[in-house]
């Protein structure tokens, strides 16, 4: 089984799409574990703030599965990605870590990201969904 830490975010409506999107990968995955959530202000685009959490779950699938799976969920919610990336988003689901490795090292721009010591950004109280569900020594 692989270790999967998942970052959730939207400003759209955003607690009914991440309640939609906790019983989404529920239903996916089975048995997951989320952090709290947390706002943060929208950075970089018009828009309300985002509500953010991190979600740990396990699965045999490949990262690349996994990421097909969060982005088909993204759509079922609306995510309309025509306007790029920076823009106000009724979810974005990303991959943070897959068996305890960083996925992107770019994640720092994510409210929602977990950054690792040798990389330490102020992302400010976005990196505690991720350090609630993870050990320390992962996210610090």
């Amino acid at each position: 089984m692989h270790a999967v830490l998942i970052g959730m975010g939207s400003n759209i409506e955003a607690e009914q799409n991440l309640l939609q999107a906790a019983a989404a990968l529920r239903t996916a995955f089975g048995a997951v574990a989320f952090s709290s959530v947390y706002r943060s202000p929208a950075v970089g685009m018009d828009g309300d703030d985002f509500l953010n959490a991190c979600c740990l779950l396990h699965t045999e699938q490949s990262q690349s599965a996994v990421r097909l799976c969060l982005k088909a969920l993204e759509d079922v919610q609306g995510r309309d990605r025509t306007l790029g990336s920076w823009k106000p988003r009724t979810l974005d689901l990303d991959v943070l870590m897959y068996d305890e490795q960083v996925v992107d090292k770019e994640l720092y721009r994510y409210a929602h990201a977990c950054v690792p010591a040798s990389e330490l950004v102020d992302i400010g109280a976005a990196i505690i969904p991720a350090g609630q569900l993870t050990p320390v020594e992962l996210c610090l």
